[in-house]
């Protein structure tokens, strides 16, 4: 999200609008990727990027006053976020649930590349960090809305979800697993 928030920096609309704009982008290029093999659930991802824009916006607007002084309290921060959305992506991609725009454009090129999400992830964040950075210094003549902890998501978000979807796939195969011998049992104390 680097990308709709350096130019939110600069044009007056809020970066969840840009968030949402960026989103209906890459669900475009999602269809022109991957043509025939497009399908219609991935429409699902259009309000999905509208709502992002609002929670957004309405996020930025809750934790405004919430600051981090000490260095060591941000990059803590960044390394819980990264895990968090490394597990919750893993959970979506493993449910088959629609996903949002930005991880619909990176499958589709994993797709039609037949490359991993991981590996895709990784070099489209930093293709976007670096189109940031361009923008940047296209806008403010120096660099803006790009630090240390945009470079660190970018290489690593990818990563982590490549980590974390394997342990993430072997809780939820033995979770099913207790849960629908739990299930039978239940069914036969209920019919006996």
């Amino acid at each position: 999200m680097s990308v709709p928030y350096v130019i939110s920096l600069y044009i007056p609309f809020t970066f969840g609008s840009c968030v949402a704009a960026e989103q209906i982008i890459l669900l475009v290029l999602q269809k022109i990727i991957l043509k025939s093999d497009f399908e219609m659930r991935a429409l699902l991802q259009l309000p999905t990027a509208i709502l992002f824009g609002v929670f957004c916006d309405v996020a930025l607007s809750l934790y405004s006053s919430i600051s981090f002084s000490e260095y060591y309290q941000r990059f803590f921060s960044l390394c819980l976020g990264i895990c968090i959305l490394a597990v919750g992506l893993s959970f979506q991609f493993i449910a088959n649930i629609s996903v949002a725009a930005p991880d619909g454009f990176m499958l589709a090129l994993a797709h039609r590349f037949k490359s991993s999400y991981s590996r895709v992830k990784v070099s489209v964040d930093w293709l976007f960090v670096a189109v940031s950075v361009g923008i940047s210094f296209m806008f403010f003549k120096e660099l803006h809305g790009v630090r240390e902890g945009t470079l660190i998501s970018a290489l690593s978000v990818g990563t982590a979800v490549g980590i974390a979807r394997p342990w993430v796939h072997k809780y939820l195969t033995r979770w099913m697993a207790a849960y629908s011998s739990g299930e039978g049992e239940l069914r036969e104390t209920n019919e006996g």
